[in-house]
C-alpha cells in the first residue's frame, strides 16, 4: 500500500478562462471580435471582447453601443456631461441628449469586462511614436 506524496498538497490547479471570467452559466455574457484596434484601450485588431449585458456601466467604462443599427466600442463619460468618447481620439465625443442611455438612436448594448489579445504579434510598444 503506497502513501500519497506530500508534494501533491502544493500542486496548483490550472487556470482556465472559465475560472477567470466566471462564466458560471451567465446568459448575459457574450463574445465579440474587435474589428478595429485601439492602442489607448489596449485592444488589438482581432481581439476577443467579453461583453456583460447585465453589468451597469460606470464613468470610464468601455461599452458596446448601437448607433443607428451599427455596433461601436466607446468609452462612457458621465462627468461633467454624459457623452460617448472615442477610444483613440479623446476630442471626438458625442453628447447624449437628456441623459438617456437607452434612447432611440444610441443604446448601450453591454459593458466590455475583459479583453483577450493575441500576445504573439508584439504589437504594443512602450514608445509608439519613436
Amino acid at each position: 500500500m503506497a502513501f500519497p506524496s506530500p508534494a501533491q498538497d502544493y500542486t496548483e490547479k490550472r487556470v482556465s478562462p472559465n475560472d477567470v471570467i466566471k462564466w458560471g452559466g451567465n446568459p448575459a455574457l457574450y463574445l465579440a471580435e474587435a474589428t478595429n484596434g485601439s492602442w489607448r484601450a489596449g485592444i488589438k485588431q482581432g481581439a476577443v471582447l467579453v461583453i456583460n449585458r447585465a453589468r451597469k456601466p460606470v464613468d470610464g467604462s468601455i461599452i458596446l453601443v448601437t448607433d443607428s443599427g451599427e455596433f461601436e466600442v466607446k468609452r462612457l463619460k458621465l462627468h461633467p456631461t454624459l457623452c460617448l468618447q472615442s477610444l483613440d481620439d479623446l476630442d471626438n465625443v458625442r453628447l447624449i441628449e437628456g441623459g438617456d442611455l437607452e434612447g432611440e438612436e444610441t443604446i448601450v448594448w453591454g459593458v466590455v469586462t475583459h479583453i483577450i489579445n493575441d500576445a504573439c504579434t508584439e504589437e504594443f510598444d512602450d514608445c509608439p511614436l519613436m
